[in-house]
């Protein structure tokens, strides 16, 4: 299969010319999603037990913790996609980032599961500096990362595909990070300490997966120098707006992002407490999370096809379906394992369906917004698909010490009815009201594959 920057379709039918990557460049793509997801999904799933539980600060002072920084955290993502879009290297605009984070961005997760000694204050100090450090060096990467699919390929269908392809390494990590953490961390003296140990180990794969992802892209050093050609007027940043605010398809699917953020934090937050109180033994979550998580993969492997048989948008609401199923029944029957794992296998049917969904549907809405308004900016697109991502983390993560806080949640300790309650609304209550908000939002986007065929060759002719 031939590199990048040659390989391309054209019809007989005059169809404009669309790049391609080919498998070799979507796999060396792919991989970076590995080392960000060990990170992204350690700290999704483990960070708030770690604040509460061996850390040492209250449920609400970490609820606050990540509405404050998080909302932080995403306010400088605007400003992060700015710059990337305004970046000229010998890499190109997207790479160098990936170099020079990637070390950084290790450092400041294992820093993230360190247990200092310090006093009251001085914990809680530690934990601010260390999440927003966190938080600003997985701006710095993730921003140009997830940026780089829109040069990658300008195919409607294989962009699902590499979707799927950069979600299956995503899934991967994940399956190791919630399944895996827990047994790992145990096998040391203390939590602290294999918390600790199993950072580092999540640390130097990380650095090893995004350095494949950079000097596997070398290829579309060639294509960024194209599109810079053909789009080198420059635009002030409040002109460069515009590619937001008049980009309906993009203002969806930021709805979309934002709810399904909120739910996956809240819930993910919760499992762990769920089978640790709710259900009587934290040993089980490990087991729970390798059977959902392959479950997940497998959809996620089979989302592309679905795509092709129902469209993206169509494939979005009836994932979101499947999932309040799922949880609905967790909801009600979830007094033995075998309703908590069959309804949980329902949940990640959906969410296999659905996850590959976000990162293949906003690479089109960047060429609809340079066909609305002339202007293509990859970067500021996807900085407001990260800013609304941290933006439901954060409310999501409040939420989370919310509902703990409300119903009260005491560490370490058997738990009232009411707060085993409010461990199972964050379970299911709350994704299913989120799915809901998700499948009416997505009702109203128009951009489908005639449609963007449609753009694509507009956009085409206008460049020739």
């Amino acid at each position: 299969m031939s590199s990048l920057p040659n390989e391309s379709n054209q019809n007989s039918t005059n169809q404009p010319v669309v790049e391609k990557a080919g498998i070799k460049t979507s796999i060396q793509y792919g991989v970076g999603n590995f080392g960000l997801n060990l990170f992204f999904m350690i700290i999704s799933s483990y960070l708030l037990y770690f604040y509460t539980d061996v850390f040492g600060i209250s449920a609400a002072a970490a609820g606050t913790l990540f509405l404050i920084t998080r909302i932080l955290d995403a306010v400088t993502d605007v400003g992060a996609g700015v710059v990337v879009d305004a970046t000229k290297s010998k890499w190109g605009k997207f790479r160098p980032y990936i170099l020079f984070g990637a070390v950084p961005l290790a450092v400041s997760g294992v820093l993230c599961f360190t247990v200092p000694s310090f006093g009251d204050i001085g914990m809680l100090v530690y934990a601010y500096s260390t999440y927003i450090f966190f938080g600003l060096m997985y701006t710095v990467v993730n921003i140009p990362y997830s940026s780089m699919m829109t040069v990658i390929s300008q195919d409607y269908q294989e962009r699902s595909t590499i979707s799927s392809i950069k979600v299956v390494f995503g899934t991967a990590a994940t399956l190791i990070a919630t399944s895996a953490t827990l047994p790992l961390v145990q096998l040391f003296p203390t939590e602290a300490t294999g918390f600790f140990m199993v950072s580092m180990m999540f640390a130097i794969v990380a650095i090893i997966t995004l350095l494949t992802t950079f000097y596997g892209t070398k290829s579309l050093g060639e294509r960024e120098k194209q599109l810079e050609i053909k789009n080198k007027e420059k635009h002030a940043f409040k002109t460069k707006l515009k590619v937001i605010g008049t980009n309906a398809p993009l203002l969806l699917i930021l709805i979309l992002v934002v709810t399904n953020m909120i739910s996956f934090t809240v819930q993910n937050g919760a499992m762990l407490y769920f089978f640790k109180y709710n259900y009587g033994n934290a040993g089980m979550f490990p087991i729970y999370s390798l059977v959902n998580l392959s479950i997940t993969s497998l959809f996620v492997l089979l989302s592309p096809m679905f795509v092709k048989w129902m469209g993206k948008r169509n494939l979005v609401i009836f994932s979101q379906i499947v999932m309040i199923v799922g949880l609905g029944g967790l909801y009600f029957f979830h007094s033995s394992v075998l309703s908590v794992f069959t309804y949980g296998s329902i949940f990640a049917i959906g969410m296999g369906l659905s996850r590959p969904l976000l990162w293949a549907m906003i690479p089109d809405t960047v060429e609809y917004g340079q066909w609305k308004t002339g202007i293509r900016a990859e970067g500021l697109v996807y900085s407001s698909f990260i800013f609304t991502q941290k933006l439901g983390m954060a409310l999501g993560g409040a939420l989370s010490g919310m509902i703990l806080s409300a119903t009260g949640y005491v560490a370490n300790t058997t738990q009232t009815p009411e707060a085993l309650h409010g461990i199972l609304i964050s379970v299911t209550i709350v994704p299913i009201i989120t799915s809901i908000i998700a499948i009416i939002s997505i009702y109203f986007y128009k951009l489908d594959k005639d449609k963007f065929k449609e753009i694509l060759a507009d956009l085409k002719r206008q460049e020739a």
